[in-house]
């Protein structure tokens, strides 16, 4: 799968690393899950084939890329988003965001929503209510005491990979532990708050949208994922067979999921 590694730099001393992968005609901007980065989505791009080009940024304080001083908020990784864009020439892309991506996903829709064909919302939620933030809010504190990232490393493991997130060799729960740790409690927290703000971004007239739930997933119940779909206008619903990080689980699965969709878009010339 070819593959090029890119920046762009922001006045804030921030930087955001993206790659590309693949060189097709057909372009998706891909947004990764809390904690983890641009690069989980490599087996995704290869299971799509090479007429996919998919651009996979890092976001501030993920990865390889730099948080800057700029406060978190969906807002500014949606700005991130649209810079590179800009960066590459791009008009317009169809996106595709897995749980806090999904999240920007929909920040890019409410902020550019020219710039957006097409939404692919995975695991994820269009909105919380006050108890729910609350909950958000406390897990953000729980993450920024002492030693708190690591006692909300197994709970959060559990949310993603269910019952295998009890063997630590497994390969993706290994490196999905050790980017959770990795990331600290302060970007961990900072982000946990900004994805309240989820529900700001909504629109009466979103485009083409597809919103997948994992059929096992832990961490966003089906209800969740139920109620994003209601709330978006002539969205589609299905489920892929996996837990909450089916993109990166089971990549054949949710391109199988995904192509139908993308083979009836209209504007891939517009990229």
């Amino acid at each position: 799968m070819p593959k090029t590694l890119k920046n762009i730099q922001g006045a804030d001393q921030s930087t955001v690393v993206y790659r590309q992968y693949g060189s097709g005609p057909k372009l998706i901007t891909v947004l990764h899950s809390l904690a983890l980065d641009g690069s989980w989505y490599e087996p995704l791009a290869a299971a799509l084939g090479p007429e996919y080009r998919l651009l996979a940024p890092d976001f501030r304080g993920h990865g390889q890329s730099i948080a800057g001083s700029t406060p978190i908020s969906l807002k500014l990784v949606a700005q991130d988003i649209a810079a590179m864009w800009d960066a590459e020439g791009i008009e317009s892309s169809v996106i595709l965001g897995i749980s806090l991506g999904g999240m920007v996903a929909q920040a890019v829709t409410g902020l550019y929503p020219d710039r957006v064909d097409a939404q692919i919302l995975m695991a994820t939620s269009g909105g919380y209510n006050a108890t729910s933030t609350q909950a958000i809010s406390a897990r953000a504190a729980e993450v920024r005491a002492e030693g708190g990232l690591e006692a909300a490393d197994e709970t959060t493991m559990y949310r993603w990979f269910g019952e295998k997130s009890k063997d630590r060799t497994d390969p993706l729960v290994a490196r999905a532990s050790a980017q959770f740790r990795g990331a600290g409690g302060e970007t961990i927290g900072a982000y946990f708050e900004a994805m309240t703000s989820v529900g700001d971004f909504a629109t009466d007239t979103p485009p083409p949208t597809l919103v997948i739930g994992g059929s096992n997933d832990k961490s966003t119940p089906q209800a969740t994922i139920e109620a994003l779909a209601a709330s978006t206008k002539g969205a589609q619903l299905l489920y892929a067979n996996g837990g909450h990080l089916v993109a990166f689980e089971n990549p054949e699965e949710v391109a199988k999921t995904i192509r139908p969709f993308l083979d009836g878009l209209a504007n891939w010339d517009r990229a």
